[in-house]
């Protein structure tokens, strides 16, 4: 065996479907067994770091266990259906016949691996300072700035979600548009102290609610620490993502994650002011503990007869779920949706990137035109 092939684990440590975490020379590795052969690549996610040897094997598609990013295990390629997530590295594996040893090569990836890591830092600097600039331009643009205050936050229990309450203070908006906070004391943070929000109110409530995942970056540690009576900066809104108004035409909605802020504001505000429009909303969630507002949408359903809430689950489905499962589909939406509305809707789409892409293909598969789909890229994800 070639002096740069590493042991690093038996091949009785395996079993199909199976995957397993090695770090030689504290390299983190996951080990994969599909379809009877050993793969070797990155254990860390390259979209926010989550551990894949925690994920699901299902053929040669990997999935992230945090926001179900899909890498195939034989070339460490990110799949077109997440592409939110970038390529990974895979190591060349040899496993000894008579001993069961797996040995893993790390030396015949160096190069390529920090090749290409600069050029993903080096895309990665410019794509934020493009946004920090941005922001700045925006600010400077815009006239009419609010000091608003911070009311109340709170964190969804089990997820890195929080959701902020806002006084209003004047802001006028249109249900679905988004509007852009400042912050004070963010230091460090190459997008800057600005970012924007869906606004998950409804015009028809008295404060502003805006809901996101609290992430690592400056911004976000910044915006869960503030204490209620904080002063934030605002000002918009914007966006045209808002519900047509024509109401002899259905409104299906498609949403991943917490991509679903907007269609909050849609919902509450059709039913507030009780809106002849049926409304058929899709919200595809990795499991129950991240579904977004699923109380408020299901007292709403009591409430407006021409909304219908489907919650779907990806994973971690409990026995006890009476909802969807999987990812959305056209049996599901089929399951919901007779000819005649499938045929007259309007399609709006909010999630992240990779998720947009599926469901656009989606669409275009069921032969649904461009000028009846809605896009929103939820980039507070």
């Amino acid at each position: 065996m070639l002096s740069e092939y590493q042991k690093v684990a038996n091949i009785k440590d395996l079993k199909e479907g199976s995957l397993l975490r090695v770090e030689p020379d504290g390299k983190p590795i996951v080990l994969a067994m599909a379809r009877g052969k050993v793969y070797a690549m990155d254990a860390v996610c390259s979209h926010e770091g989550g551990p894949l040897e925690d994920g699901k094997l299902e053929g040669y598609d990997l999935t992230c266990p945090w926001h179900n990013a899909v890498f195939d295990v034989r070339n460490a390629k990110v799949s077109e259906k997440t592409v939110w997530a970038t390529d990974l590295n895979s190591y060349p594996v040899q496993v000894d016949e008579s001993t069961g040893d797996i040995s893993v090569n790390l030396k015949g990836k160096q190069a390529e691996e920090a090749l290409q890591q600069k050029r993903a830092g080096d895309n990665n600097s410019q794509a934020m300072e493009n946004e920090r600039k941005f922001y700045e331009e925006e600010e400077r643009k815009a006239s009419d700035k609010l000091s608003l205050e911070l009311l109340a936050k709170e964190k969804l229990e089990g997820t890195d979600i929080m959701t902020f309450k806002i006084a209003r203070g004047g802001l006028d908006y249109a249900a679905g548009q988004f509007a852009y906070f400042k912050l004070d004391g963010v230091s460090g943070d190459s997008k800057g102290p600005i970012r924007h929000f869906s606004i998950a109110s409804s015009p028809t409530e008295q404060d502003l609610m805006i809901s996101t995942r609290i992430r690592d970056t400056p911004y976000k540690q910044k915006l869960a620490s503030l204490e209620d009576g904080t002063k934030i900066l605002a000002w918009g809104p914007q966006g045209e993502f808002v519900l047509h108004d024509d109401y002899s035409k259905p409104a299906v909605f498609l949403s991943g994650g917490i991509g679903v802020t907007p269609f909050r504001s849609m919902i509450k505000y059709a039913t507030d002011k009780r809106l002849p429009v049926k409304i058929v909303m899709f919200d595809s969630n990795r499991n129950e503990a991240n579904i977004l507002y699923k109380g408020e949408f299901d007292k709403w359903a009591l409430e407006n007869k021409n909304f219908q809430p489907v919650h779907t689950l990806s994973d971690e489905i409990p026995d006890s779920w009476s909802g969807e499962r999987g990812r959305i589909d056209r049996n599901m939406i089929e399951r919901h949706l007779n000819k005649s509305e499938l045929g007259n809707s309007i399609f709006y789409i909010c999630g992240p990137p990779g998720m947009l892409k599926a469901m656009q293909k989606l669409l275009q598969e069921m032969q649904v035109p461009k000028e009846r789909i809605k896009v929103e890229e939820f980039t507070g994800y």
